[in-house]
């Protein structure tokens, strides 16, 4: 788990595996859980990535947080205490919590303990936004003409990182996984005798 400094966002990331048979139930639960993470000050949204299925894969809720405090003030609440022990029923193994405060959250894979190395991270990310500033800025201008700068930057911003968060790096992290994820080297066989 990453260390999580007192300032600025903070990212949480949790993988739970679902118990077959009770996808319904924790939907549900999920959908609860959510809700009540939102109501707490300084939560900034929660996603969820589900798997193909429950029996290939984990649940990753995704919460995010504007400052250390406000998330410890999530974590340590009876409210999300009562809600994890509602989750024992629907799910089996170890719930895996990784804490990030840059972007390593867009870089998180299934099977995967740890982020790439940064200079790989930072290369992707290039990847990512260069494209949405060539193609996609002239079009933001455009449907923002008019508005006032600062308001119009703003929105700009909003539009990118949205497209970044859900569009480009999902599909970045995917084909590059190879790369961005390599294989540990396989132990060479043993000789026959």
């Amino acid at each position: 788990m990453s260390t999580s400094s007192p300032g600025g966002p903070v990212t949480v990331i949790v993988h739970r595996r679902v118990k077959p048979g009770t996808e319904v139930r924790f939907e549900a639960w999920l959908h609860g859980v959510t809700a009540e993470a939102m109501r707490f000050p300084g939560n900034l949204g929660v996603n969820v990535l589900r798997p193909p299925s429950a029996a290939t894969g984990d649940y990753v809720l995704i919460f995010r947080f504007d400052s250390y405090p406000h998330l410890q003030a999530w974590e340590e609440s009876p409210v999300r205490a009562e809600w994890l022990a509602r989750a024992l029923e629907f799910t089996v193994g170890e719930v895996r919590i990784r804490k990030e405060t840059g972007l390593e959250y867009w870089f998180d894979a299934p099977g995967q303990s740890r982020p790439p190395p940064r200079h790989k991270m930072v290369l992707v990310t290039v990847l990512g936004i260069y494209p949405l500033l060539i193609l996609v800025m002239p079009l933001l201008r455009s449907v923002f003409r008019g508005l006032p700068e600062l308001l119009a930057a703003l929105m700009s911003a909003v539009v990118l990182v949205s497209l970044m968060t859900y569009a480009m790096m999902p599909l970045l992290t995917r084909l590059l996984a190879p790369w961005l994820f390599p294989s540990a080297p396989k132990a060479a066989p043993e000789p026959r005798p």
